[in-house]
């Protein structure tokens, strides 16, 4: 039965693109608002100690790039081909993965690009992260049994 399973990943995907949408749009408007700040004649320095102009510029080029990395995840998640899964399979990209420590399950969707992102499923929350995060990267490759130390130390009980 991967058909529902392919679905739902299908439509997790979405709900990912429709945040990072928001988010970028977000993130671009913030970044065009703070070069426009940084370039305006109120931003001049009065004297050599006045660092207004400079700090906002240095603001402007954070936005520009939390935009562009946001622009970057969005086109990566959006040409992402979602793989199958299987019992024996191991965690790679694509991959829902269920957990068990102290603090109780934890559900992660590994993606391409940014993660971060919270996602409310119908089997409860869902957080997407990337190979790139602490508990992505140690993921990677594990397969149901196997136990992780990242997040203070997860047993893997569940990989779709």
């Amino acid at each position: 039965m991967r058909f529902p399973q392919a679905m739902e990943k299908t439509s997790l995907i979405s709900a990912i693109i429709t945040q990072l949408e928001a988010d970028l749009a977000q993130a671009s408007d913030a970044a065009l608002e703070s070069a426009e700040s940084a370039t305006h004649e109120e931003a001049r320095a009065e004297s050599k100690y006045d660092t207004r102009g400079l700090e906002t510029s240095y603001l402007a080029s954070g936005q520009a790039r939390h935009a562009l990395e946001l622009k970057e995840s969005l086109d990566a998640i959006r040409n992402f081909t979602l793989p199958t899964f299987d019992r024996s399979s191991p965690i790679a990209l694509g991959a829902i993965v269920t957990t068990l420590s102290s603090n109780g399950r934890e559900t992660y969707f590994l993606v391409p690009g940014i993660g971060g992102i919270e996602l409310s499923t119908e089997q409860g929350p869902l957080t997407v992260i990337t190979s790139k995060s602490p508990i992505g990267s140690e993921l990677i490759g594990k397969q149901t049994g196997d136990r992780i130390q990242a997040g203070g130390g997860k047993s893997i009980i569940r990989i779709s």
